[in-house]
């Protein structure tokens, strides 16, 4: 991506689609287009693929296993250390000496030595600045240059080898009194029986982790995905018929698991498909009409 010193990254045509909304309030000129063309050679001129610097990006792993695909270093600190952004908006760039500036909003932030990054290639980064107009309302240009990657995992993780880049983590509350009908609650997901949540951990490859000193766990599973099919596709679809909550009620399914990319994909019939619904036939009814003769494919 990185280009020569002399050539232009953008023109207005290939600026345009980055800002729109700049365009309709400010109107997008050459002005704008050589400003950002200059930045963006800066950054690109002032990279060292050896050093972390300001505006690198980062990947990087917490202890707890949340993962940050797009960290940004925003500053380097009087004693070396490299503070860093987890999740920033798009910041805003200007040009120093033998380097660039950053104004970073966003969280949370932290600060890493830097022979602990470790180069793991180089990425678009996005950058922005005032426009011709100056600092105003939507004002903002925004552009990309290319900048390094670096690598980061913070020691003694609590969840082994599990993080959010590819498993789903989730946090839940066992509520051993069941005051609100449902044992296990957490953000968007709850279970009302032990049984039920049993099953989840099946259907999704899910590990539970107990909070130390809490009536908490941590699971960590697959993501799930709803697909709706035509009654037709349903049918032939090539896996065993279960029963789970669609829309809050009891519908017939049927579970793939994709192992490549860590989901349980549920399938259920689209609901205008068919005068006659699986979900108007017993879950009997639907597993002896699936062991019949029937042409079937394979998720």
């Amino acid at each position: 991506m990185q280009q020569s010193q002399t050539e232009d990254r953008y023109n207005q045509e290939t600026l345009l689609p980055m800002n729109t909304l700049y365009d309709h309030e400010h109107h997008l000129t050459q002005e704008d287009v050589d400003m950002a063309n200059k930045l963006v050679r800066h950054i690109e001129r002032t990279r060292n693929p050896l050093v972390p610097q300001v505006g690198d990006r980062v990947r990087y792993t917490t202890r707890y296993g949340d993962f940050y695909g797009n960290a940004l270093i925003e500053a380097v600190r009087e004693d070396g250390m490299r503070s860093i952004c987890l999740c920033s908006y798009v910041p805003f760039v200007w040009r120093t000496a033998d380097d660039i500036g950053c104004a970073v909003s966003g969280g949370p932030f932290t600060a890493v030595i830097p022979q602990e990054l470790k180069p793991s290639g180089a990425v678009p980064g996005d950058f922005c600045a005032w426009g011709h107009c100056g600092a105003c309302g939507n004002g903002a240009v925004r552009f990309c240059a290319e900048v390094p990657l670096w690598e980061y995992r913070e020691p003694e993780p609590l969840y082994g080898d599990f993080t959010t880049e590819k498993w789903r983590k989730i946090s839940l509350y066992k509520d051993t009194e069941n005051l609100h009908g449902n044992l296990y609650r957490g953000d968007c997901i709850s279970f009302r029986t032990e049984e039920e949540f049993r099953r989840f951990l099946s259907d999704c490859e899910g590990t539970m982790f107990p909070v130390p000193d809490s009536q908490s766990v941590v699971v960590w599973c697959y993501r799930d995905e709803q697909v709706a099919l035509p009654r037709t596709e349903w049918k032939a679809l090539d896996a065993p018929v279960s029963e789970r909550r669609i829309y809050n009620a009891p519908q017939p399914v049927k579970l793939v698991k994709d192992h490549g990319r860590h989901t349980t994909v549920c399938y259920f019939v689209r609901p205008e498909d068919d005068i006659r619904q699986p979900q108007d036939m017993t879950l009997e009814e639907l597993i002896y009409e699936e062991s019949c003769p029937t042409s079937k494919v394979t998720a």
